[in-house]
């Protein structure tokens, strides 16, 4: 329950009043009939002291629920409110106010006296992010002679990005030493093939490979390779964010990302996520579902500010970034602190991979002579960022518009991603 102060003013009308008033009393002064004041007097007076003596209360009650706080982008909350004042104050017009992440539709709005509402509304999310939701209401009161508004917070909404299903997730040659699915070049317990040795005192006796041990009248045993989980960290440049269509680099940078996390916990991984910008955010690699949401509610928070992205990679934890973690990082490549963030990366050994996601390019004005040449030299530009990150060994990959994150990731994924020993 909230309580707002109604900040009360005096109706637009009696300005016009009071006005008209003031010329008449001019007028009958001018032509002497100051008879005329006698009677006008009495009705000016009552006037004046309705408006001196009417002090309606300020507070305005709010009482607000949402049938969930969380919802992924397409799904609905329902949203219910009442509102009361006190008597002798009307409630006018009622105004839900919201940013462009939900679309409000009012599904009833019933008055059970002339002071109070009570209203619901179903919200729509149509943009991953943090919905204020906020009602203005107007009012009035001493019959119309007194007019207010108040405005109060009901809400806030938590819009989740939806996440397009992948199975291809590039994952780093080198994996830690945790239980996965993935085979490594560790030998130990598992369940694939990877040579044979002497026995060795100590060795298992289930390990023996009793045919083999017959032909060569020796004990030899057979070694497998361990099935171990990999670490994958998405990164995201927040640094800038270009409109596209329908659609920006940053809202397919959040959605790719959640879609590389979603996938890479799915087969058992461990996935982090990391946002550079203005504000730099991190979530260290974790595994479950819990950590799934604990991702979303990451990326929601995600802006695009302009500020100091760093250029190295030695501001982050090791934790947030451990050794031998496959990089994915979606990024229209404008900035050039995130191209040099990216290099120190790969210099320190980590494997990364790269997701081009601007879709359009400046268009030269019909009227120009000089914008051509502009555009081809950024398209050189471009080429040759891609060219430095390609000598580096950093696979890039760009998401046209029109095909889905899988085709992309597919070429990626196809080999692990070998890191570059500093």
């Amino acid at each position: 329950m909230i309580d707002r102060r109604i900040d009360w003013e005096a109706a637009g009308w009696l300005s016009a009043v009071v006005f008209l008033a003031v010329l008449v009393v001019l007028g009958v002064v001018l032509v002497g009939r100051y008879d005329i004041l006698v009677f006008a007097a009495p009705l000016l007076g009552a006037l004046a002291g309705a408006w001196w003596s009417v002090r309606p209360e300020r507070s305005l009650t709010v009482s607000a629920s949402t049938s969930s706080a969380r919802i992924f982008e397409g799904e609905t909350v329902t949203l219910t409110m009442e509102l009361s004042a006190p008597a002798g104050v009307d409630l006018l017009d009622i105004e839900l106010l919201h940013g462009p992440g939900v679309v409000a539709e009012r599904v009833s709005l019933r008055r059970p006296t002339r002071s109070s509402v009570r209203g619901e509304w179903e919200l729509r999310g149509v943009r991953w992010g943090r919905a204020d939701i906020r009602v203005r209401v107007d009012t009035q009161a001493a019959s119309g002679l007194l007019t207010g508004s108040a405005e109060a917070g009901v809400a806030e909404v938590a819009v989740f990005p939806n996440a397009e299903r992948v199975d291809a997730v590039p994952r780093p040659m080198d994996l830690p030493d945790l239980l996965g699915v993935h085979l490594g070049r560790r030998k130990g317990e598992g369940v694939e093939f990877a040579g044979l040795r002497e026995y060795r005192p100590g060795d298992p006796l289930r390990t023996v490979n009793w045919p083999v041990s017959a032909r060569r009248g020796q004990l030899h045993v057979t070694e497998r390779l361990v099935e171990q989980s990999a670490k994958v960290v998405v990164l995201i440049d927040a640094s800038s964010d270009v409109r596209q269509g329908d659609s920006s680099t940053l809202e397919l940078s959040v959605h790719g990302a959640l879609a590389v996390v979603q996938a890479a916990l799915r087969r058992g991984d461990r996935a982090g996520v990391i946002a550079l910008g203005g504000v730099v955010r991190w979530l260290a690699p974790d595994l479950g579902r819990r950590h799934f949401y604990r991702v979303v509610e990451a990326l929601i928070d995600v802006q695009a500010r302009g500020g100091s992205a760093p250029s190295d990679a030695g501001s982050f934890p090791r934790t947030v970034l451990p050794r031998g973690a496959a990089v994915v990082v979606f990024s229209p490549l404008l900035d050039e602190r995130v191209v040099n963030a990216l290099t120190d990366l790969r210099r320190r050994g980590f494997g990364l991979a790269v997701v081009d996601v601007l879709r359009t390019e400046p268009t030269p004005r019909p009227d120009s002579s000089y914008d051509p040449i502009a555009v081809r030299m950024w398209r050189l530009g471009r080429r040759g960022v891609r060219h430095r990150l390609a000598d580096l060994g950093i696979p890039v990959g760009t998401w046209p518009d029109g095909a889905e994150l899988e085709e992309v990731l597919r070429p990626m994924a196809q080999r692990p991603l070998a890191g570059a020993r500093p």
